[in-house]
């Protein structure tokens, strides 16, 4: 039993942060905003109706969170997308905005990127 709920919570209190490139700032609706070879962390069966979709990330613009309401997420294969909708933000995001996102994602491989992405995300934390 003990085994159990400490394998159960690492699998939900395992949080990963990952920074965000953009990927179309253009769109009429939303400032989109990706995340290339990652996957979502699969949970056991029987925990996944207590963590909710929505639960298992956190989106920070500039290191403010961002409510759920102001964005969706979608999954294209191997990448993971943000899209801001424009019409809740009364600021324009670009390229120079610091776009991370925490939850139950993780890494399949690494690309150079990424490599520079994580060492940054080292750096802010010193």
């Amino acid at each position: 039993m003990i085994n159990e709920l400490k394998v159960i919570l690492e699998q939900v209190h395992e949080p990963n942060e990952f920074r965000l490139i953009s990927h179309n700032l253009t769109h009429g609706i939303y400032y989109i905003f990706k995340l290339e070879n990652v996957k979502v962390k699969d949970l056991r069966l029987d925990l996944r109706e207590y963590r909710k979709e929505h639960a298992r990330f956190d989106v920070f613009v500039n290191g403010q969170y961002i409510l759920e309401r102001d964005y969706v997420t979608e999954y294209k294969g191997t990448t993971f997308f943000v899209k801001f909708f424009k019409s809740n933000f009364p600021f324009i995001l670009d390229d120079t905005d610091d776009i991370k996102v925490e939850g139950d994602l993780e890494l399949l491989w690494v690309n150079q990127d990424q490599i520079l992405g994580l060492y940054l995300l080292m750096i802010d934390k010193e």
